[in-house]
């Protein structure tokens, strides 16, 4: 101890700094934690609470394993989060209140609490905050109950397109709100809105704002990025965003004094010097217009075609213009002259060296390397590596390679690419549905059958009576490697019946129906008897018997004894 004692007697300076680094550490990450704004709002939500319709048209909630939570008596029910046990329940179309899965009051310390819109034609919300009132002005509560914003506000709402994001209002100007309460944008004008991008990677992520300032004459624009940063300055008539998905920058045509011009973020790109200038996105060039004259520039602001032209066409990576004398020419994107070719469309095919191309009579042809594919095809698409879908003059479809032909005559009444996958679906007049590989070789056959994609690796197959399973590559797999966590797997008997057994084989319900379907993230499977539907559970126990006539295109999933049905959003019916 005496050591101890001493040890701090000579380093007490360096001990008390090490505390108090310490301390400040904490704080730091407290108040940054605290201030972030990193909250998910683009997270997909588990449903733990879905609405239920009952028989007798009253609305009620059950979770995930089938049991009743608030009973159905109600009028209406929201529920704004549905991993939230935060139910709005309506009486009459006024009258409404909050409630927990206990059958609780929620939010009783504050007034008016009410879920957020996130547009007015759906029943889509804001998922971490609610609104409410005091003394006439609005404010913001989490599902915790705690403000989030003091209410101090005139209006809140939500902000289209930029999910968890609140337009604010205070003495007649607008500014915007995280869903934690931290301001984004000043509250400074007297407009502002999302401009629209979005891309299936970043959702709304990388989407503007467009804001406004009214003056004497009319509103006047400007724009901010996507983290609420100036960009343009508040003094252009128009602005749109070009919703060029291929690149993040922001591509904004604007207009002054009746001309309109291009910016590249913050970089003008194209004069303000057109009437009119219209982002063509297949062929990723701007068309400008100044009088009656028509000419090209590319997205780096480059001017391909002089303005000089009387009318134009795009065709894919072709530009076909006309002259003041009728005459036409063509042009490849990067302003090339092309002299040997005479179609009304060219588009390219794919990753090929290839372009499908549409002449005046509407025949399509597949040029590649100066030499053109043609046997009067009606219609001709590309499907993946060598392979194209056409159609004949009988109006039936068949399959060619790009160097050997046609390697499935045209036998069909109409022939895709299955979504997303290399693989192709044909369907034959008697109703039958063939599946072709990506090598062309043909999987399945089967009779008024539904392609229906489960994910970007599996499809499923499948017909009242039968189910098959398919890769990317359109081979056949078992449903083992679809759902490769699932207590027990349907399977199917010599005698064409159905049951279910465990994924080494162990039979837990004997091939008794005539059909079913796996497990759901629930845990719970439709059984078919006699036309009839069922639900068992992941233990192979029967929730309801085989009572259920039920008319679907698709195979009905169950929550419980429920059939679970998605539309704007998930929610359950009780059957009869």
């Amino acid at each position: 101890m005496t050591n101890i004692g001493n040890f701090l007697k000579r380093n007490l300076k360096f001990v008390i700094l090490a505390v108090f680094i310490i301390i400040v550490i904490v704080l730091l990450f407290v108040v940054i934690k605290r201030n972030s704004n990193d909250l998910d709002v683009y997270r997909d939500l588990k449903y733990n609470y879905f609405v239920m319709y009952s028989a007798q048209d009253k609305v009620g909630v059950i979770d995930t394993s089938g049991q009743i939570v608030i009973e159905p008596i109600y009028m209406d029910i929201y529920i704004p989060n549905p991993e939230k046990d935060v139910f709005i329940c309506f009486s009459s179309e006024t009258e409404y209140k909050i409630l927990n899965s206990k059958g609780e009051e929620l939010f009783t310390d504050y007034e008016g609490v009410s879920a957020i819109q996130t547009s007015e034609d759906s029943l889509d919300f804001e998922k971490y905050v609610l609104k409410f009132q005091k003394d006439g002005k609005y404010g913001l509560i989490n599902y915790d109950g705690e403000i989030v914003l003091e209410p101090d506000y005139n209006s809140i709402e939500s902000l289209k397109y930029k999910p968890g994001e609140l337009l604010v209002k205070k003495d007649d100007k607008y500014g915007v709100v995280t869903s934690n309460g931290k301001e984004k944008i000043k509250i400074e004008y007297d407009s502002i809105i999302g401009d629209e991008f979005y891309t299936e990677d970043s959702k709304y992520k990388l989407t503007g704002y467009i804001v406004g300032t009214k003056t004497d004459t009319g509103y006047l624009y400007g724009y901010l990025n996507n983290e609420g940063k100036k960009e343009l300055d508040v003094k252009f008539e128009s602005i749109t965003r070009v919703l060029k998905y291929n690149d993040s920058a922001s591509y904004l045509i604007v207009m002054n004094n009746g001309k309109k011009g291009v910016y590249k973020n913050s970089s003008e790109i194209i004069s303000q010097n057109y009437q009119n200038i219209i982002y063509a996105e297949n062929s990723d060039i701007f068309v400008v217009r100044r009088n009656s004259n028509y000419g090209i520039f590319n997205t780096s602001g480059k001017e391909i075609l002089d303005v000089k032209y009387a009318g134009y066409s795009l065709a894919g990576d072709y530009i076909s213009v006309e002259l003041d004398d009728g005459s036409k020419e063509l042009y490849d994107v990067n302003g090339n002259k092309i002299s040997n070719l005479d179609y009304t469309s060219i588009q390219s095919a794919g990753n090929t060296d290839s372009y499908i191309a549409i002449d005046s009579n509407g025949y399509y042809y597949i040029i590649m390397q100066g030499e053109t594919l043609s046997n009067n095809y009606t219609y001709i698409s590309y499907a993946f590596d060598n392979y194209f879908i056409f159609r004949n003059e009988e109006g039936l479809y068949g399959i060619l390679n790009l160097y050997s032909g046609v390697v499935i005559e045209p036998q069909y009444t109409l022939m895709l690419v299955v979504d997303g996958k290399n693989a192709i679906e044909g369907e034959l007049g008697d109703g039958t549905i063939d599946i072709y590989s990506n090598t062309i070789k043909k999987v399945i056959s089967m009779n008024n059958a539904v392609v229906e994609k489960i994910d970007d690796e599996y499809t499923r197959i499948y017909n009242n009576s039968d189910i098959e399973y398919i890769n990317k590559n359109g081979n056949i797999v078992q449903n083992t490697e679809v759902y490769t966590d699932l207590n027990l797997y349907a399977y199917k008997d010599d005698n064409g019946k159905w049951g279910y057994k465990t994924k080494n084989g162990d039979i837990i319900v004997n091939a008794e129906y005539d059909f079913v379907t796996e497990l759901n993230e629930y845990g719970f499977a439709g059984i078919l008897k006699d036309g009839k539907w069922g639900v068992i559970n992941s233990e192979g126990e029967i929730v309801a018997e085989c009572t259920y006539e039920i008319e679907t295109y698709y195979l009905p999933s169950f929550v419980g004894k429920y059939m679970l049905e998605l539309t704007n959003s998930y929610h359950c019916l009780e059957l009869n």
